[in-house]
């Protein structure tokens, strides 16, 4: 019998080291989470709590809300961070404390389409890695009887991250990659959870037709309007104020939304329905933010270290006027306001297709409903250095360019403001072979 439960004893160590190599060198990449969660750990008390995605992070980093306001904040925010995630953060936050404001970020992204599965396994096995020992028992109950997950073989995730991982391909690169994490994470600790500093600049005249929506499934899917609503009504029954924003983005994100605007409607009114409030500051007049593009952005939806900054100003000064109790609804435009003020064109976009003789140039723009764009179309043939003009500025959006000469083009699509007198006020240049 003695040697019975020695055998399996050793059996349990053995699994146990074994498992425990795997969940070393194979769990899924927790990059944002694991910071955040052992930042979230670290603190006695949260008077702001900020959850959301990556737009969250860059929007509101911690150390900046913390030092304009003065007081305590939890930055809840990964990368890809989806809603169910999002209720996790706030669920947990609630739990163990009492927030003067829930500040929860809108991301579009999460109200359609599914969340990234890796993203949600990173944020799971990083909240269960940092939980305090004798809250591990109910964390572990909690993540494998989820309804998300209860019967399903991701609830064995909890106990076997590694399965989210994948075997690496150089180990001595792993070791070492391992090993310079560990020691990073020794000298940060204690260091506010934050994005990593950068100050890159978008460049409309290279961004094309990238924005949200062309990114996004439409429409919003109900399972996600349910998690939005469950986290209103959390924080509802907790009595803790609830700021549902959307946080700056650049005017081309917002105008090439094809719903922004009636989207904005939804979502001020599902707040109110349940007890929250909905913001968007792209809608803020310039006594509140002044966005200034590009220098706060370094794509066109996420802000960059200056406009991180300036933002976290922003929310100290707003989160000071409602404790006045002044009437903040007047320092924000209404749509048709914001709408007005784009008489600019954001950015020109360029599609060549190939036909049998010819190449078509198709071009496109945002711009706001007062103004109107014209074209103007160029090329760099084979073997030439400079430029050629295809055609004037005409408000036509399309150019048929002849030609049977194979081999690689440059085309460059200039655009400007019917009126205006200006070579151009964006270009978009792209290469094709013929």
């Amino acid at each position: 019998m003695k040697k019975r439960i020695i055998k399996i004893a050793a059996f349990l160590v053995g699994f146990l080291l074994i498992n425990l190599l795997l969940c070393g060198f194979m769990p899924p990449d927790n990059g944002s989470s694991l910071a955040m969660w052992r930042n979230y750990h670290s603190k006695d008390s949260v008077d702001i709590a900020v959850i959301g995605s990556s737009l969250a992070s860059c929007a509101l980093p911690e150390e900046e809300l913390a030092a304009a306001t003065g007081k305590s904040v939890a930055l809840m925010a990964t990368n890809a961070q989806s809603w169910d995630m999002s209720k996790i953060a706030l669920e947990s936050v609630l739990r163990e404390h009492t927030p003067q404001y829930v500040i929860l970020v809108m991301d579009l992204y999460n109200m359609t389409g599914e969340p990234y599965p890796k993203a949600q396994k990173a944020f799971l096995s990083a909240e269960l890695q940092t939980s305090r020992w004798q809250d591990r028992p109910a964390e572990l109950l909690r993540y494998m009887t989820s309804a998300d997950r209860f019967t399903d073989a991701d609830s064995l995730n909890a106990l076997f991250p590694w399965q989210g991982g994948n075997w690496p391909t150089d180990w001595p690169a792993t070791i070492r990659q391992k090993w310079n994490a560990l020691t990073a994470r020794i000298a940060a600790r204690g260091a506010a959870h934050g994005q990593p500093e950068g100050d890159t600049v978008i460049d409309f005249d290279t961004i094309g037709n990238v924005n949200t929506w062309n990114q996004t499934n439409h429409p919003f899917t109900q399972q996600h309007i349910d998690e939005l609503v469950s986290m209103m009504q959390l924080c509802q029954e907790k009595g803790v104020p609830l700021l549902v924003i959307s946080a700056p983005k650049t005017t081309l994100d917002v105008i090439s939304y094809d719903t922004y605007f009636d989207d904005y409607a939804f979502f001020k009114k599902l707040a109110e329905l349940y007890g929250a409030s909905y913001y968007d500051f792209n809608f803020a007049k310039q006594e509140l933010f002044a966005n200034v593009e590009p220098d706060y952005y370094k794509d066109f939806t996420h802000m960059n270290t200056t406009g991180g900054h300036a933002f976290s100003q922003c929310m100290a000064k707003f989160l000071a006027l409602l404790d006045e109790g002044t009437d903040v609804d007047a320092l924000f435009e209404t749509p048709e306001e914001y709408l007005a003020a784009v008489n600019y064109i954001t950015n020109v976009y360029l599609t060549p297709e190939i036909q049998t003789d010819k190449i078509l140039l198709l071009a496109g723009s945002y711009y706001g409903p007062s103004v109107e764009a014209e074209y103007e179309f160029w090329v760099k043939a084979p073997g030439e250095t400079e430029y050629a003009k295809i055609s004037d500025y005409d408000t036509r959006t399309w150019v048929e360019y002849p030609t049977t000469v194979h081999g690689s083009y440059q085309f460059r699509v200039n655009a400007r403001v019917v009126g205006s007198d200006a070579d151009f006020e964006r270009y978009y240049e792209c290469y094709l072979d013929f």
